[in-house]
């Protein structure tokens, strides 16, 4: 255990070096107070927050292993996610009590790790701290560890809310002193809160006069401790709809670069092993969300699918993947999305129907799984709904030659020549005029048909599906 605990603390140091680098180098950060946090044992650091850079901001004087708490629609930005997971982020959702969050959060204080949190909620609008949410002196009692007020200034002045990028400047941190845990217990949560929210206004007018800037005025200004809902809530702030749609483009194009590094590198991998070739890739929107269904023959099929198109796709995977260490990640990074096997996932046909409306791709395999033989089987009702509820066409896919490269029945792909064929979109009307399970057999007829023209098209006999039909 105390070979695992090295490494983990010098991986978590050898990953923090370029913070540290990159924020002195931009903001030249000055620290006051660092001898206030312990040396050993759990503790809490209760910050105000001033903007994203916070949490890189406040741990780089600070020279023991810290976690923090952060949304976990965080978790799936590609690379920024798996920032996240290095440093032991423990992903929290928002608008929920989040009970499994807790327990993490207490057990990582008993492992004497340090937890990073903001009591705000949400970062300032004008630099100054607002009232600080009950709640979070639970942890501290829980796991019997001390809290340390921390008070951040001048990184509003960087990265204001209301700008989708940062720039220089300087910013100044101060470590309070400790309380300890029977000096949280001697008040009610609301009551400390509210002496906390004080004492860390004063800590950052003495911040302020200690680095030549002019302190805030909150004795005459009420805003603070009685700012309306949405500005001091932790769950409701949001950006302005403006930024919040700067930011969005900002978060999607980071993800189709990342996406389309890993697209060129399957393509290049897959041009040596299996010389694919695509046809009818005129029959794919160039715009707009669309439903590309698909037989299934592999696991090479996602690759083969989308390799081909210019578009951003995204793809369902069984939900037991992700959880596979490494791998897990990288699945969730190319814009996978889980789903449960055997059950009616309401949450992911919930995610689905996000991915359609922002005009992604959505790949699926309505036969259900794999092929037993090349063939395609009965297409199951019910994917027509996804089609319906998002108003985008479908696109029908066939592949052929995975099978014959990675068969259900081996561990191990072979090398092989492998077609892909698109064919005419079915817009949405057509789908809600047969209905589901009408549907499922027009698409099975079509998908049928489209394998045999493909296989006479390239040279190879076409399945007999007479007797299956039968």
């Amino acid at each position: 255990m105390k070979i695992i605990k090295f490494i983990q603390y010098i991986w978590y140091f050898i990953c923090g070096w370029p913070c540290r680098f990159f924020c002195l180098l931009f903001f030249g950060i000055r620290f006051y107070g660092v001898e206030n946090v312990p040396k050993k044992g759990g503790f809490i650091l209760l910050c105000n927050h001033q903007c994203w850079l916070d949490p890189m901001f406040v741990v780089v004087p600070v020279n023991r292993i810290c976690v923090f708490a952060a949304r976990d629609s965080l978790f799936k930005i590609p690379v920024f996610g798996w920032i996240f997971r290095v440093y032991s982020c423990i992903p929290i959702k928002r608008n929920h009590a989040d009970i499994g969050a807790m327990r993490e959060c207490i057990e990582k204080l008993k492992k004497n790790f340090g937890l990073v949190l903001y009591p705000e909620g949400t970062r300032t609008p004008d630099g100054r701290i607002y009232r600080l949410k009950p709640g979070f002196t639970l942890l501290a009692k829980k796991a019997g560890v001390p809290i340390i007020p921390v008070v951040i200034d001048g990184a509003f002045e960087c990265w204001p809310r209301t700008k989708a990028l940062f720039s220089r400047g300087e910013v100044s941190i101060q470590y309070g002193k400790r309380i300890d845990p029977q000096e949280i217990a001697a008040e009610s949560d609301k009551e400390f809160m509210s002496d906390l929210t004080e004492k860390m206004r004063q800590m950052q007018t003495e911040l302020r006069i200690k680095t030549g800037r002019k302190p805030f005025d909150y004795q005459n200004d009420q805003s603070p401790s009685h700012a309306a809902p949405q500005i001091i809530s932790p769950i409701s702030a949001d950006l302005p709809t403006d930024n919040k749609i700067t930011i969005k483009k900002i978060k999607r194009e980071i993800n189709y670069i990342w996406y389309a590094l890993w697209r060129a590198g399957c393509r290049g991998f897959c041009r040596v092993l299996f010389k694919p070739k695509a046809y009818n890739l005129q029959y794919v929107p160039e715009k707009g969300g669309f439903l590309l269904l698909s037989n299934h023959q592999s696991f090479l099929d996602p690759m083969i699918n989308a390799n081909p198109l210019r578009r951003q796709c995204c793809f369902a995977a069984r939900s037991t993947l992700f959880k596979i260490s490494v791998f897990g990640r990288l699945v969730h990074s190319f814009n996978a999305i889980p789903i449960k096997r055997g059950e009616a996932d309401l949450t992911a046909m919930r995610m689905f129907l996000e991915k359609l409306k922002d005009g992604y791709g959505l790949v699926l395999y309505p036969e259900g799984t794999r092929t037993q033989d090349g063939r395609i089987a009965e297409i199951k009702p019910g994917f027509g709904l996804l089609a319906r509820k998002a108003n985008v066409p479908i696109i029908p896919s066939v592949i052929d030659g995975a099978y014959e490269c990675w068969p259900k029945q081996k561990k191990i792909f072979s090398s092989g020549q492998i077609y892909v064929t698109y064919g005419q979109p079915i817009p949405a009307q057509k789908v809600a005029e047969l209905g589901d399970r009408e549907f499922a057999k027009y698409l099975t007829k079509i998908l049928r048909d489209m394998q045999s023209e493909l296989r006479l098209r390239v040279g190879r006999k076409p399945f007999d599906y007479q007797d299956i039909e039968k």
